[in-house]
């Protein structure tokens, strides 16, 4: 649908009435607007259609608000959820006077990653693909004020949340540590995957498999074939919907939240990802050192690891990602690289042996970050690498092999332990952010408006809220 006419007879063959303009903040929400199918002319997508770029987080000030929203034709889809035909599409955001794209849009900042990619020659293409980990609870509520805080979850799956009813329960428990690929009964999210799997495959999203993953509390996975940063970037957005959504439907709630249960598995977002150049693989040397990775596979590698501190800032932005990143949860806390460990930082997957397939796996992320951002950051770290040609193993960055706590105490020490903070994590963003900003593709605000923002209205804000813990541990000092 790259034409208007096309669009329009979309349209009408789905007795469209209403569309809806769905753009991305910042920090990687959604929001949307939407206008009758009747204002959709080419005028109305000429001229955009208006919004207070001050009321969207990170975006504009006050005295300088107004932005535009132009549509993306090629990205509508029938929105499954609205009462009234929907046609939902993904939005460019443009600088008002000018209709030049905003330069803190994140999905132009995705495009601009792709963009300096090809102009680089390396290679043409990257390939990314996200693991979707998430929580699909029976219910949650949770309060914080001057005088409450608290938060209750409930689910089917497990006797572990005492709020639920255990007759519900039917015997069929989860037992602590088990729900990795469990089977029903003990399943009980199976229908709502495969429900939500068909409906991503009727908007373009091509699923790889799903299945329930360690966290017996209902944690899920969907993983996805890979598409480009822009694409995949689009594609997130409407899985995160499309899981909230159908959950809701369904009398369920779903959280991408690192950590909603201390002492259960953590919710992460490992990103698969490759560079091929004129449709050929790049990251494969049949007998290169190590793993047959090629020369340019490795230095790859080495970019994100180097700037892997600086990298977390973006894709691991909020309080309770450090929640997820400790020991003994499959969690990496140390920046090197293995074949096969789930603790490393970059894993190349052992099953990935062809050139086709031949790939590495960042495990840091998790979903609290914006995709476009994360994608695009990863990608420019990789590219710096290259560009410098770094060495991993001279950096102490791997490879490793093994349980990395139980190498002698000389090595362990040579390898850089990860931030455990939001606030570490950003001050290596401020630091280190030369790969992000030395090409154009973020522009030189982006840093300090980000860290900005979500130090004063979240690190700030926890920080000041007593915790229920600490009335145990201190209410009788």
């Amino acid at each position: 649908m790259k034409t208007l006419q096309k669009f329009l007879n979309y349209a009408r063959e789905h007795e469209i009435a209403q569309v809806d303009l769905k753009f991305t903040d910042l920090f990687g929400r959604l929001h949307h607007v939407t206008v009758p199918l009747s204002r959709v002319d080419e005028g109305f997508l000429t001229q955009g259609v208006a919004f207070d770029g001050s009321s969207i987080p990170g975006f504009a000030s006050v005295e300088r608000s107004d932005m535009l929203l132009r549509l993306d034709l090629p990205t509508a889809f029938v929105d499954p959820f609205a009462k009234i035909p929907t046609v939902a599409v993904f939005c460019d955001i443009l600088e008002p006077h000018t209709h030049r794209r905003f330069a803190l849009d994140p999905r132009f900042i995705a495009e601009q990653a792709e963009a300096l990619l090809k102009s680089k020659g390396y290679a043409d293409t990257a390939w990314f693909a996200p693991e979707f980990e998430f929580y699909v609870f029976q219910n949650v509520d949770f309060k914080s004020s001057e005088t409450t805080c608290f938060f209750s979850i409930e689910s089917a799956e497990t006797g572990s949340t005492v709020s639920l009813d255990n007759s519900q329960l039917q015997g069929y428990a989860i037992r602590h540590g088990r729900g990795y690929h469990a089977e029903q009964p003990l399943d009980r999210l199976f229908d709502y995957r495969s429900t939500l799997v068909q409906m991503l495959e009727n908007v373009g999203v091509t699923v790889r498999y799903h299945h329930h993953e360690a966290g017996e509390a209902g944690q899920i996975e969907l993983e996805v074939m890979p598409c480009t940063p822009h694409a995949m970037g689009d594609a997130s957005q409407k899985i995160k919907y499309f899981a909230k959504n159908l959950a809701r439907q369904m009398g369920m709630t779903a959280t991408f939240m690192p950590k909603p249960i201390a002492g259960q598995a953590g919710t992460g977002m490992h990103f698969h990802q490759y560079l091929t150049r004129k449709g050929q693989p790049t990251f494969y040397q049949k007998g290169g050192e190590p793993y047959d990775l090629s020369p340019l596979a490795v230095h790859y590698v080495g970019g994100i690891l180097s700037n892997a501190s600086a990298l977390l800032g973006i894709t691991n932005p909020s309080t309770i990602s450090y929640k997820r990143l400790i020991p003994g949860f499959e969690a990496p806390i140390r920046a090197f690289f293995s074949l096969g460990n789930r603790t490393a930082a970059v894993r190349i997957p052992i099953y990935a042996d062809t050139a086709a397939e031949k790939r590495i796996e960042f495990r840091p992320p998790d979903p609290t970050t914006n995709v476009y951002l994360a994608i695009s950051a990863m990608l420019l770290a990789g590219l710096d690498g290259i560009e410098k040609e770094t060495d991993p193993t001279a950096l102490h960055l791997g490879p490793y092999t093994g349980d990395i706590e139980k190498l002698p105490e000389k090595i362990v020490r040579r390898i850089p332990v990860l931030p455990t903070s939001l606030s570490e994590a950003f001050a290596a963003l401020r630091h280190g952010s030369d790969f992000l900003t030395r090409d154009g593709v973020f522009p030189p605000a982006f840093v300090e408006t980000f860290c900005s923002y979500k130090e004063k209205n979240e690190a700030e804000a926890l920080r000041r809220l007593p915790h229920p813990k600490e009335f145990e541990l201190y209410y009788d000092c």
